[in-house]
């Protein structure tokens, strides 16, 4: 293999140890310097200050999960002079034909890189990887919230409570006056419901009144408090980490602005996207098939002997597949969208699933070419990106 580095490093990334292989000079046989390091913040400092002596700018590393982050960063904000610096995907290393074991990972990582064949995974500036962690937090937090109010679901009827089947939802202004009144004082009479609806409610108050008729003992109405108090804080960390994610995304205000241009997209969903692709994805993919493949929303390319076995979609980034499908969803309930009309002329042949998950990958196409040339969407314009490939399997 040809030489194009006369110096570079390897770094095997493990939870508690990294395993470290610098290969010098441009020869066949080029010396081998070993090292290990703990990953605890002061030998990541020594790690640091041992490239330096080695005059080494060029890194890669190997790591599974989040091990890779402290020491991507502690590169990053303290030696000023690399050159090169890039984590790279285990499964794209091993197709490389070649040795590989875990005694000498490190020492096949640098002859990757010493002979150009390692491809960087993305990994997006320093503010994006703070608005990443923070969105999928968001995530976390609603699902967790949805969690618990199943539960609270889950209590009302097996205590012969049907809520929800005469309010739109249980935590409504009105459902959450009636669950208070219930959990302190155990049943509910017709003032009390009167009082606790809202101008708002479809239902009569005696229809609502009969479908929340029953008692709660003692114990039961504790349960009943800790589930609403539960969800309540539940609530405040999700309003909480909105406003902080509205602070840290203030760089990146006219791309999201662009983004929420896109019907379907709101100011929320595209701060999510921007968290997961960056404020410039033209910079770290060259084509927007390129960030489609990456998000998981492309084909498997699996044919053999001019058979296809499968074109079951990659897995690409779940985070951002998700939020796409939702958006896709709700761009198809716009009146006079390209993506809505797309949908409801191809759903019956593709089914909706398939269909959904290629407006999804036009939807990122779009985004990515408004990102690109730093326009916004014009519903006026013929809305064309190329055509989503045939899904077989979603």
């Amino acid at each position: 293999m040809e030489t194009l580095l006369d110096c570079c490093c390897g770094i095997d990334v493990h939870r508690d140890i990294l395993q470290v292989c610098i290969l010098k000079g441009s020869s066949d046989n080029p010396e081998i310097i070993r090292c290990e390091f703990k990953t605890i913040q002061s030998d990541l400092q020594n790690l640091i200050q041992w490239l330096i002596s080695h005059d080494c700018y060029h890194i890669a590393m190997e790591s599974t999960g989040v091990y890779w982050r402290p020491v991507y960063e502690a590169i990053e904000r303290y030696h000023l002079d690399c050159k090169t610096l890039m984590v790279v995907n285990a499964y794209h290393m091993r197709n490389v034909p070649g040795r590989k074991s875990d005694v000498k990972d490190a020492e096949w990582i640098a002859s990757l890189l010493r002979c150009g064949l390692l491809k960087p995974s993305f990994v997006p500036d320093k503010l994006t990887r703070s608005l990443r962690e923070y969105a999928r937090l968001y995530k976390a937090f609603t699902w967790e919230k949805t969690r618990y109010m199943n539960r609270l679901e889950k209590f009302l009827q097996t205590h012969g409570f049907k809520l929800s089947s005469v309010l739109s939802s249980i935590y409504t202004i009105s459902g959450r006056n009636l669950l208070n009144k219930l959990a302190e004082k155990g049943y509910l009479l017709s003032k009390d419901v009167i009082e606790a609806l809202d101008k708002r409610v479809k239902k009569s108050s005696e229809e609502i009144h009969a479908a929340i008729k029953g008692q709660l003992d003692l114990f039961e109405r504790t349960l009943l408090k800790k589930l609403l108090k539960k969800v309540d804080q539940i609530q405040e960390e999700i309003e909480d980490m909105l406003e902080i994610m509205h602070e840290v995304s203030q760089t990146y205000e006219m791309q999201i602005s662009q983004l929420d241009s896109i019907p379907g997209i709101d100011t929320l969903s595209a701060t999510t996207i921007i968290a997961e692709i960056s404020g410039h994805p033209d910079n770290y993919f060259s084509s927007s098939e390129k960030i489609c493949s990456w998000a998981g929303l492309s084909p498997r390319n699996d044919e053999s002997a001019g058979k296809i076995k499968s074109k079951k979609i990659l897995h690409g980034n779940s985070y951002l597949k998700s939020i796409l499908c939702q958006v896709a969803w709700a761009s198809t309930r716009v009146r006079k969208s390209p993506f809505s009309a797309w949908f409801w002329s191809h759903q019956g042949k593709l089914g909706k699933k398939k269909a959904i998950i290629a407006v999804a990958r036009k939807i990122l196409t779009l985004a990515y070419k408004l990102l690109k040339s730093g326009e916004f969407y014009d519903p006026n314009i013929t809305f064309k990106v190329q055509s989503s490939p045939p899904l077989n399997n979603s």
